[in-house]
Formats: structure tokens, sequence, C-alpha cells
């Protein structure tokens, strides 16, 4: 929304601003005794090119550098300068032709209402288009809604560091009981290592040592069996 709003002003300024310039330009225009092309020396049709060299010839006559004796170079120049800007451009110019064609179709009387009245409509929109924008700024800008703002910011920040904290704890009790598992298991093992070196122990002291090897061999291949078995169970 917010953004939409910005490009919608943006978009307007353009406007606003260019309508502004051909405004000026146009009513300096009305202001002059001579007409841009007089001014230059060229006829209302000529080129681009034409007017371009048009001015550059004009610009060294008139350049208040040659003549600083001369004052009023000062202001001629500032004049052809406005009249290349305006006659150098197609929208400008097409407005400026435009603006001739009813200069000298229409009377005085006209002359003077459009010239006032067209300033007006462009103030008159100018002030419209303020207005709604004025009218347009989102309520969030108050302090209640900021204040809200941050409400809603504090709890998202908090549901964020509970969720890590409750992460962390599962994370936690995890391993721990993982470690617990595996303690269990290897105290199980041992156990029962403990348990066939006593029992083949006391076996060896009455059986004789032949005896005892292959009762070793035989509890040591069911031990292995045993817990492979076991191994195996545990990895499906």
């Amino acid at each position: 929304m917010q953004l939409e709003a910005h490009l919608r002003l943006c978009h307007r300024c353009l406007w606003f601003c260019k309508s502004s310039q051909r405004l000026f330009s146009l009513c300096t225009a009305h202001r002059s005794s001579t007409n841009y092309y007089e001014l230059l020396g060229v006829k209302p049709d000529a080129t681009l090119e034409q007017i371009k060299n048009a001015f550059f010839d004009k610009s060294k006559k008139l350049h208040p550098d040659s003549d600083p004796s001369n004052p009023g170079l000062h202001s001629q120049f500032v004049q052809l300068n406005e009249a290349y800007r305006v006659l150098s451009r197609e929208g400008s110019r097409q407005d400026y032709d435009l603006r001739l064609r009813y200069q000298y179709t229409a009377g005085p009387a006209f002359r003077s209402s459009s010239s006032t009245n067209r300033p007006s409509a462009e103030a008159a929109e100018s002030m419209r288009y303020w207005e709604q924008f004025r009218q347009a700024q989102p309520q969030e800008n108050t302090a209640e809604e900021r204040e809200k703002s941050k409400k809603r910011n504090m709890r998202l920040v908090g549901y964020c560091m509970l969720t890590m904290l409750l992460s962390l704890s599962v994370h936690y009790f995890g391993f721990r009981k993982l470690e617990e598992v595996h303690n269990n298991f290897m105290d199980e093992k041992d156990r029962v290592i403990t348990e066939i070196y006593n029992t083949s122990k006391e076996r060896a002291r009455v059986n004789g040592f032949k005896k005892q090897q292959e009762i070793l061999r035989q509890k040591h291949a069911e031990f292995l069996e045993r817990y492979k078995f076991r191994s195996n169970g545990e990895e499906k």
C-alpha cells in the first residue's frame, strides 16, 4: 500500500514539474514581444539542425563576454537560451506553436483570459493533488498505530525466542537420553564379559587348561553370535 502511494506520488510530481516547466516557458513566450523563431532568425518550419546552427551563431554575437561594455547583452543572451530550450524539444515546441496560433487568431481579450486561466487551472490541480495526498496518509503513522506495531514486533521476537529455547531443550534432553542408553549398553556388555571371565576362570581351575580353552572358544563364539544378533536388530 505504501509502495503504491509512493509510486503515485513520484509520478504526479514528475508530471507537475514538467507541466510547471512548460507553463513557465509559455508564459515567458507571452511576455516577450518577439517570438522565439524571430529571435533565433529561423522560420517556423525550421528543422532541429537549423535551430541549433542559428543558436550557435546568435550565441557568439550575444554572449556577454563578447562586449562587456554592453549590459543589454545579458538579457538578450538569456532570452536566446530560453528560445533554444523551448524550440529544441519536440513537446515544448508543439505547445509553443499551438500557443502562437491562438495568439494570432484570437483577440486580446481571449489571450488575456487564456493566459490567466491556464495558470489558475494548473494551481487548482496542484492543490487538489496535494490535498488528496494529505488525506491518503496511512493511519499507521499515528502514535497509537506505532505503539501497536511495536507490541506486535515484541510478540514476534518473544515467539522466536521461545521456539529457540524449546528447540535447545529438545536437543539437550535427546542427547542426554542417547548418552544414558549408550552407557547402559556398555555396562551390560562389561558385566557379561566379566561374568564369562569369572566362570571360565573357575572352570579352568576345575577342568584343566585344555578343557578350559575349548570352553572359552565356545563361550566366545556364543558371545559374538549373541551381540552380533543384537546389533543387527538395533540397526533395523
